[in-house]
């Protein structure tokens, strides 16, 4: 229980809050995969097509649901764009590696049927040039054949726009298809390897919406065989891939990273790590990067790395195109020089085609350091010219200066994984996103971090808004109550009482060292009273 919270908040009865956030939500079109694997009738679903020159080729049911207030378009007459698109990916995560393995050229939709589902309803039935409010809709596996779609090149994930463009080329037996190296998948050749899918639904209407951040979801698979793929969990909705190895090791952080590109629109990166332990003073460090909807794509990542610190066993991985995609698919050559480690693929300016961090998929990083871990700033480099060229992330985990010998006292904000050499330091200020119901929207992140003596604040990334007040729980991540909208209200909450500030001053008190407490806000827009996503934040000092 962090001590004397009554000097910085006030008791906040949850009963008025659950009143305050119960206005109908924003008038708009919101697509989201439903589920991914099964059909319409819950079976598992996900295709075989066979093999050519050590390369299988799958396809994968998916269902879309519009959570909206408003239609989705879903119109191809006349050769009309305005319809979605759907990628399917897998990946794999093995040797503490979580990569993406396959991604499938585009299926693109045609004539919603509204169908309704448990949590996907009531549905307001409409034509099929367009899917009802609260209405699903189904593309069983073989309808989902990339063999016959097109392109991730013809689409601007940023806008949600296409245009129709060229058919697969190659091997027919996988060409367009969801393509797996039989290396990377065989059980036989990945020993305690786990597996998972991915959809992606991506339409105008609804990135013009800004609602194309909750497109993606995942489920884990069991692959028994090459040939042979079966369901192995529930649908994680609204979730991109790169959630799959948080929910498998919980000492991973996933940062959203938000980019503004061209007219303003903004779009969305996912960035995950981990420190690992390995003894004898070394630590291993692994990265991986998600663009989810950029089209200006990521060309570089740096890791400030201190120039005494020796390093080895710098990687990277990525996905492979394929079909006459026409993307060089040169590896990323990463090194350290002048107090980094870098990677980069050939400048835009150079070839437009290089190997960039493009829309739908996840590349990944890793070395290893003689230092334990610290938080420092990371830098992901745009690919494509516009508003900006860089975003830096903070306060991600980066071997510390060995010459500075960390604090003491307070308990480790690390798990000491039991082998030689763990560390054991003062707790450093540490933010988690928690993403709630999937009803919250996501527009809260850190403005100043947490830190004895210093004050705390909330940023928010939301135009329009008219007031807001800031929520803090002490409950911890699994606790929360719900709202009659379906928002996540973090529990038990208390409140910094003055309306449009979302700060407060944490008091210079060793005590709250190490303390994790939940915040929260909620906003007034034109649409009513909302909650956004919550912030796990742990108390660190300077």
């Amino acid at each position: 229980m962090l001590a004397n919270t009554t000097s910085w908040a006030a008791a906040l009865c949850c009963a008025s809050w659950l009143a305050l956030a119960t206005s109908a939500s924003a008038q708009n079109p919101d697509v989201i995969t439903y589920d991914i694997g099964v059909n319409g009738s819950d079976t598992n679903d996900i295709a075989y097509y066979g093999q050519s020159g050590g390369i299988a080729a799958y396809s994968i049911g998916t269902q879309s649901c519009n959570k909206g207030t408003t239609t989705v378009e879903w119109i191809t007459a006349g050769g009309s764009t305005h319809h979605p698109v759907i990628g399917q990916n897998m990946f794999r995560y093995k040797d503490g590696h979580f990569e993406h393995i396959g991604q499938s050229w585009l299926k693109h939709g045609f004539c919603a049927v509204n169908e309704i589902e448990t949590f996907c309803a009531p549905c307001h039935n409409t034509p099929c040039d367009s899917l009802g409010i609260g209405c699903a809709d189904t593309y069983w596996a073989t309808l989902n054949d990339g063999g016959g779609g097109q392109s991730k090149v013809n689409i601007n994930a940023a806008t949600g726009g296409h245009i129709h463009a060229g058919a697969p080329t190659g091997n027919a037996t996988i060409r367009g298809r969801l393509q797996v190296a039989v290396s990377d998948i065989d059980p036989a050749q990945n020993p305690g390897a786990q597996y998972f899918i991915e959809g992606q639904y991506v339409t105008q209407d609804d990135a013009a919406a800004g609602n194309a951040g909750n497109n993606a979801s995942w489920r884990k698979v069991n692959v028994l065989a090459v040939n042979n793929i079966d369901g192995g969990g529930v649908t994680h909705r609204e979730e991109p891939a790169i959630f799959a190895w948080q929910d498998l090791d919980r000492d991973v952080k996933v940062r959203e990273v938000k980019n503004v590109e061209n007219a303003g629109t903004k779009t969305t990166f996912l960035l995950g790590y981990r420190a690992s332990d390995l003894g004898g003073g070394i630590w291993h460090y692994e990265y991986a990067i998600q663009n989810l909807t950029s089209d200006q794509s990521a060309g570089s990542f740096v890791v400030p790395v201190p120039t005494a610190v020796n390093v080895t066993n710098i990687g990277f991985h990525d996905v492979n195109y394929h079909s006459g995609d026409p993307y060089d698919g040169t590896d990323w050559p990463g090194a350290k020089s002048a107090g980094v480690v870098s990677w980069a693929t050939t400048p835009f300016a150079t070839n437009a085609n290089a190997n960039a961090i493009r829309w739908g998929t996840l590349y990944n990083f890793w070395f290893d350091a003689a230092s334990a871990p610290t938080t420092g700033p990371v830098t992901i480099g745009l690919f494509k010219p516009s508003v900006n060229t860089s975003q830096s992330v903070d306060n991600v985990l980066v071997p510390g200066d060995p010459r500075t010998p960390p604090p003491v006292g307070g308990p480790s904000v690390f798990a000491n994984h039991g082998g030689a050499g763990s560390a054991t330091m003062a707790p450093t200020t540490v933010t988690v996103p928690r993403f709630g119901s999937k009803m919250n929207a996501l527009v809260l992140s850190e403005g100043a971090p947490a830190l004895l003596g210093h004050a705390w604040r909330g940023a928010l990334e939301v135009s329009g808004a008219r007031r807001s007040m800031l929520l803090v729980g002490l409950g911890g991540p699994s606790e929360g109550t719900f709202n009659r909208m379906g928002e996540m209200l973090v529990a038990p909450p208390i409140v910094r009482g003055k309306v449009d500030d979302l700060s407060f001053a944490i008091p210079d008190d060793a005590h709250l060292l190490g303390v994790t407490f939940s915040a929260q806000a909620a906003v007034l827009t034109q649409e009513g009273w909302r909650l956004t996503n919550a912030l796990d934040v742990t108390i660190g000092s300077n």
